[in-house]
């Protein structure tokens, strides 16, 4: 959990940026450089989280979701002069610890060819390409969030063929400030309107992981939904692959998505003896529909599947620990059922109710018990003048 003195050094900073940026935006009109807009930005979300019967404490590094909490405190600055293109945005409460998220510039060559370079979200999941301001659910889906690329630093290119909309990029990790972050990293985005209402798309990264003794399990650990860790890291070494698929469509007022990512991380020599071990495998898949109601007001349903493993057959040595020679296959099944509520230009209400299972009981809230976990959320978020 944060400690208060840090985070209130970081709220006041992040409110006198705030007070700011209007200031900026305006000096900026009255420059004298047509053409050259600057605009500030910035939303503020306050959740509230209820966990029915859990014997784990919210707030925690094993549900590192609070009761209460401040889910994102975001500010920054979009600016464009003819085919040149920024953005900047800070977040004192990033779960990744990173005070500035964004920070690139882009020059648009044509439709085809654009040139992104500096900090940004490295080519991934579609659920990880919608701002987080705009999502159907208080949470993003669990592959997102557990097998999913980051922001990192690096450059892209990125464009519109036809009907296909492509990525691709070199970055210094897959996701900067995070403990399982790999090294250089190669990823690459493509998604194809198939119709008006349809799309397709797919993903790929690369790159490398090193396990060092010194230093905490550099594999990724596995959350639910809810914030729950029920699947602990474990030390890899070598190739990192991500490989994703994902669909879209929009008929009317529904919006009906599916999505499926499988990380495959390498653990070279990390036996005992400096043997190489099965590869460890996060499988991940959500499927969503929503359901527009009014002009303002929308309704959602998501099924979440999140899985541990390895690349061999379980055998009687299957283990947790964090060089286990057979790993405890270990899965969240969630449903979620939503609804939003769009007051007006400044506010927007969401809530949630959820249902979790957990194929090992061992590694349940209560120990010996899948499940079902309840739990409800509710999320006031304020647009910020």
């Amino acid at each position: 959990m944060r400690s208060r003195p840090r985070l209130m050094i970081r709220c006041v900073t992040l409110a006198v940026t705030v007070a700011l940026l209007p200031a900026a935006a305006h000096a900026q009109g009255g420059s004298g450089n047509d053409g050259f807009n600057v605009t500030p930005t910035g939303y503020v979300q306050l959740d509230f989280r209820g966990f029915s019967n859990w014997d784990v404490t919210p707030g925690t590094g094993r549900l590192n979701r609070d009761s209460v909490e401040i889910r994102r405190l975001r500010a920054g600055l979009d600016g464009q002069w003819k085919r040149m293109t920024f953005e900047v945005s800070i977040d004192p409460l990033d779960d990744d610890g990173v005070f500035v998220k964004d920070a690139y510039g882009q020059v648009r060559f044509s439709r085809a060819l654009r040139l992104t370079v500096g900090q940004f979200k490295v080519p991934g999941t579609r659920d990880y390409d919608e701002t987080a301001r705009r999502l159907d659910f208080p949470e993003r889906a669990a592959l997102t969030l557990a097998l999913g690329v980051g922001r990192d630093l690096g450059a892209r290119f990125d464009g519109r063929v036809g009907r296909v909309n492509y990525e691709a990029g070199f970055l210094a990790g897959d996701g900067v400030g995070r403990n399982d972050r790999s090294g250089m990293t190669g990823a690459s985005r493509v998604v194809w309107r198939v119709a008006k209402d349809l799309e397709i798309g797919g993903s790929i990264s690369a790159g490398r992981t090193e396990a060092t003794d010194t230093d905490s399990q550099n594999g990724v650990s596995l959350r639910a939904p809810s914030g729950y860790r029920f699947a602990d890291a474990v030390y890899v070494n070598g190739r990192r692959t991500r490989l994703g698929a994902d669909a879209e469509w929009t008929p009317g007022g529904w919006r009906v998505k599916a999505e499926w990512l499988r990380e495959t991380d390498q653990r070279k020599e990390q036996g005992l003896d400096y043997e190489d071990l099965p590869a460890a495998i996060g499988t991940g898949f959500y499927s969503s529909v929503r359901r527009r109601l009014t002009r303002r007001i929308d309704a959602a349903f998501r099924y979440d599947y999140l899985a541990l493993d390895d690349a061999n057959g379980t055998t009687a040595f299957e283990s947790v620990r964090p060089r286990a020679t057979d790993i405890r296959a270990r899965a969240n099944h969630a449903y979620t059922a939503a609804g939003a509520w769009t007051v007006n230009r400044w506010i927007r209400l969401i809530g949630d109710v959820s249902a979790e299972r957990y194929t090992d009981g061992r590694s349940a809230p209560r120990s010996g018990d899948e499940g079902a976990y309840f739990t409800a959320a509710a999320r006031i978020q304020i647009e910020l003048p």
